[in-house]
């Protein structure tokens, strides 16, 4: 068998991350070698039971653990509020999570930082850290086990803007909820891919895109094909004039299985963690002003077409 990039993909499971996980576990360049959960779209409590269960449709077998139920230094968020925006649907599946059995396979006996470490120390190839929620896992691994730091191939991660903000003006939703251990991983001197909405909110999918997956993709692509039903509404509501919903998380999955789908810049990135009006920004120095040395690959634009064909091929292998 080919060479397979080992991977731990840190998720806090909405729509989008569910479609990163599928093309991650129907790409044959990809080993999953576990899932680790975190706040995010949702409770971590919630994340981490979309997890299992997304695994047992995609009958994907590996271990999963529990991660941060909030930011370093910030409060829980209250999930019970009325007011909070479910993009991804209250239970963040898009309403569709009864559909789903409930997995067989308990969780893992360790925590999400404790079993990065186990898997990184175990797996004889570095490993590439996929985070696509809050990095609040990131961080607290990287401080907890610095002698592991070598032992990581890079991180490439959905999160940040280059230019613009969704969940603030110039803030992303994933660093928005825990900037310090954002600004934690930027600084951490592993290599880092930004995926961020330069590039993610370029990735989206068409209602034809949609029909072909379900074309394709057999029993796995009809529960996709409800689960962002409820996803594109919030969205077209959101942003009427958007082409159709992003599969934001899904693009640093597709940048390993293709690399040449993204176009990446060196840039110097940091989190500015105390502006009146910028805080949470993604702060990103394409010029690399007063001699600053490039911290970050931050993808700029995506091949829409390639990446599309990827979830495509996902869904065929899945469906064998």
């Amino acid at each position: 068998m080919s060479y397979q990039i080992p991977i731990i993909f840190d998720t806090d499971l909405g729509v989008d991350d569910a479609y990163a996980l599928l093309l991650a576990a129907g790409s044959p360049t990809i080993r999953i070698l576990g899932i680790t959960t975190v706040f995010g779209n949702n409770s971590v409590e919630n994340c981490t039971d979309n997890v299992q269960r997304i695994c047992e449709l995609l009958n994907l077998n590996v271990p999963v653990a529990k991660g941060a139920s909030k930011g370093l230094f910030r409060k829980p968020v209250d999930y019970s509020d009325p007011n909070q925006l479910f993009v991804h649907g209250e239970d963040g599946l898009g309403g569709k999570r009864y559909m789903l059995k409930e997995s067989r396979k308990p969780l893992d006996e360790m925590d999400a930082v404790d079993m990065m470490a186990r898997l990184i120390r175990r797996c004889e190839d570095k490993v590439v850290l996929v985070p696509v929620g809050p990095l609040t896992n990131i961080a607290t691994f990287l401080m907890t086990y610095p002698e592991l730091k070598d032992r990581i191939d890079g991180i490439a991660l959905m999160g940040g803007a280059a230019y613009g903000g969704n969940a603030l003006l110039v803030g992303e939703a994933n660093i928005v909820a825990d900037p310090e251990a954002a600004q934690i991983v930027f600084q951490s001197g592993c290599r880092v891919v930004m995926c961020g909405l330069d590039a993610t909110n370029q990735a989206y999918v068409t209602k034809d895109d949609l029909e072909l997956f379900k074309l394709v993709g057999g029993g796995i692509a009809d529960f996709y094909y409800e689960m962002i039903r409820h996803y594109s509404d919030i969205i077209s509501k959101l942003s009427p004039n958007a082409p159709g919903p992003a599969l934001h998380d899904s693009v640093p999955v597709a940048w390993l299985i293709r690399p040449e789908v993204l176009q990446l810049q060196p840039a110097f990135v940091q989190v500015d963690l105390d502006g009146r009006y910028t805080r949470t920004c993604t702060a990103t120095d394409f010029l690399l002003r007063d001699g600053k040395k490039a911290n970050a690959m931050v993808a700029t634009g995506i091949n829409r077409e390639s990446f599309i064909e990827l979830h495509v091929n996902a869904f065929k292998r899945l469906n064998n």
